[in-house]
Formats: structure tokens, sequence, C-alpha cells
């Protein structure tokens, strides 16, 4: 049961990314906070793009200030608080549903792990048998590969959230005509 804390506290604990939440009782938000800032610290290394780390500001100041207001509520506004996941179907500003997600989210995971088990194998048999020039093409495989699949799952994104409102406007567009024929 989330309740307030003490303030003191509060504050240095919410440095670390959903600490903050977890400190208020709020597992569910504090976990999803800090769940997205270290895999995006996780993705930034995996696809070496340094850039990619420019998001860590702000998923840390967010939670920051998320949990100094929170704590900050008068008492019957911080009773109301209901504690979720973010980015799921009970959050208020995101809405994606979990089931649609499981499977492709296991996927990901399973190549994730798999691809950085194999990287790890060939750099350390790498050190073992020493470099040479028949190495490029794991230098291929382990730097750009991961950056032209991530470019790929960008785009596709992109493409597919055009797609969703490309789709609403024509729902809008077919509601919006029924509506002037009554």
């Amino acid at each position: 049961m989330p309740y307030k804390r003490n303030q003191f506290w509060n504050f240095f604990i919410s440095f670390v990314p959903g600490a903050g939440q977890m400190y208020q009782g709020f597992l569910k938000r504090g976990t999803s906070l800090m769940s997205a800032f270290f895999a995006e610290i996780l993705l930034a290394e995996i696809v070496n793009i340094d850039w990619l780390l420019l998001g860590l500001p702000v998923i840390w100041a967010y939670a920051f200030f998320d949990s100094i207001n929170t704590n900050s509520l008068p008492d019957e506004d911080f009773n109301k608080l209901k504690d979720g996941y973010l980015f799921t179907e009970y959050s208020t500003s995101f809405k994606v549903q979990g089931s649609k997600l499981r499977i492709p989210a296991a996927v990901v995971l399973i190549l994730m792990g798999s691809y950085i088990l194999l990287q790890n194998i060939v750099y350390m048999l790498r050190r073992l048998f020493g470099y040479s020039y028949h190495w490029w093409l794991m230098d291929l495989v382990f730097d750009y590969l991961p950056r032209f699949v991530f470019a790929a799952a960008v785009i596709t994104a992109g493409l597919y959230l055009i797609k969703g409102k490309k789709i609403q406007m024509d729902n809008d567009d077919t509601y919006t005509q029924d509506k002037d024929i009554l």
C-alpha cells in the first residue's frame, strides 16, 4: 500500500530512477521507470549507438520529479493514486495491450540474449586465437548489423504509427460523413 514517506529520504532515494516511487510503495511504477532507464543503456550498448543515451536525462528527470511531486501531494490526493506499470492498458497516457506484446517481447528478448551470448563467445575466441584479417566478418556482424536492425525497427515503428494514424483518420471521416447524413 503506497503511503507518504519522509521528504528528506525521498529526495535522496529519488536520484535513482524509479527508486523514489518504490520507496513510496508504487512498485509497479518504479519498476517501469527503472527498467526503462537501464533498458535504454543496454540498448545503446548492444547497438553501439551512443546518441541513444540522450534519452536518459529525460527518463531520470521524469522519475525524479514524479517522485518528489507525488510525495508532496495532499494526503487525500495521494491516497487516490493507484500503482500501475507504465505503457500498459492501465496507464492513462500510453495504451498498449499487454497480451499483444507478450510473444514479440519474448522473441526479442531471446534474440537479444542469443546475440549477446554469441558476441561474448566470438570475442573470447578472438582473444584466444588472436586477431587476423579474417575477423572482418565478425566486426561486420557485431558492429554494423545491430545498427541496421535498430534502424529497420525504428523505420518499421514509424510506418506503423503512420498506418495507425491513417486508419484513425479514415474512421473519423466515416463517422463525420455518417453524422452529416443524419
